[in-house]
């Protein structure tokens, strides 16, 4: 058995930290190496015997080693300036170390910075890609209302008045043909710091609030033009999500979905319970309904260049402005 007043009190070394590795959105990673040597005497400190007791022995003297956290070097090791998350470590006896020799422990830590407030140009990506939906159409081309989205009763009428959305006639004896529609989708995906763990166990939730607090305007259409993603009333917001991806960053992505018809429908006037047909003039043995009307279910609506957790910078990234 291992004598306990064999060891003295730990001495903390450090050892000379590798070249910084950049990656995407600016991010900075860097190994930094520490260790902890117990040399053998007469003293009567108890050396850890296992990687949990070294570990605990480096908190003990002030460190912070928790994964995602802010890194805090043990005893009087400073760490490397700035804010530092660790997001691996290793622990190590050192090979051909025991109980008749001096015994030392090797921390190897990986840690990535983190910018809190940062300074530098955003990074965010778009991925677009444009498909179609099959919709129940009984006119292409119809005039599309101008929206009002000043109450929800004002938005209403102009959608669901009795106005008939023009266009050419394309149905067959009243009843709708299958249009393939057009369809615009397109997200934004911005690169955040992720949230990090300071040394008394309190974590900034920074990045990843953006989904409970944002999802209440998934379903609204946008108030004012949004750029690539849509005109006034065009773009949709469809899905919020928040995904680490490494290097001390987490992925921000919204979704929007642009809509040639502002994501309406078209319904056709009703006689009891037939619709209300006319002669084609083009063809007498071709049916069409006489009125169709507009049936908008997404009346309410959300400037989301200002109410969107999305800074003017990064807005300004991808050209809205």
């Amino acid at each position: 058995m291992t004598d306990p007043t064999l060891y003295s009190a730990v001495v903390w070394r450090e050892t000379t930290s590798d070249p910084l590795q950049y990656g995407q959105g600016d991010s900075r990673k860097l190994q930094w190496n520490f260790f902890g040597v117990y040399t053998k005497q007469q003293v009567g400190s108890q050396a850890p015997q296992t990687s949990l007791a070294a570990v605990q022995a480096a908190e003990t003297d002030g460190a912070n080693l928790r994964i995602d956290g802010e890194f805090v070097p043990p005893g009087s090791l400073s760490g490397p300036p700035g804010l530092w998350v660790l997001s691996e470590m290793t622990v190590d006896r050192a090979p051909g170390t025991n109980g008749k020799s001096d015994i030392l422990w090797v921390f190897s830590c990986t840690l990535e910075y983190s910018e809190l407030a940062s300074t530098t140009e955003p990074f965010v990506q778009v991925t677009q890609n444009a498909a179609t939906a099959n919709v129940s159409a009984w006119r292409i081309s119809p005039t599309i209302p101008t929206d009002d989205f000043t109450s929800i009763n004002t938005n209403d009428a102009v959608w669901h008045g009795a106005t008939d959305i023009g266009g050419k006639k394309v149905d067959w004896s009243g009843q709708p043909i299958q249009y393939a529609l057009p369809i615009h989708n397109a997200s934004m995906t911005i690169y955040r710091p992720a949230p990090v763990w300071d040394d008394q166990g309190n974590r900034d939730l920074g990045a990843i609030s953006v989904v409970s607090q944002d999802s209440v305007h998934i379903g609204k259409r946008n108030t004012e033009a949004l750029g690539i993603f849509g005109d006034e009333g065009y773009a949709m917001l469809t899905g919020v999500s928040a995904t680490p991806s490494g290097n001390g960053l987490y992925a921000i992505t919204y979704a929007f979905r642009y809509h040639p018809f502002k994501h309406a429908l078209q319904v056709p006037y009703m006689v009891g319970s037939t619709f209300k047909k006319a002669v084609n003039t083009n063809n007498a043995t071709r049916l069409n309904n006489d009125i169709v009307w507009w049936s908008q279910p997404h009346l309410i609506g959300a400037d989301f260049e200002n109410v969107l957790q999305i800074s003017t910078e990064e807005w300004e990234a991808v050209g809205v402005t």
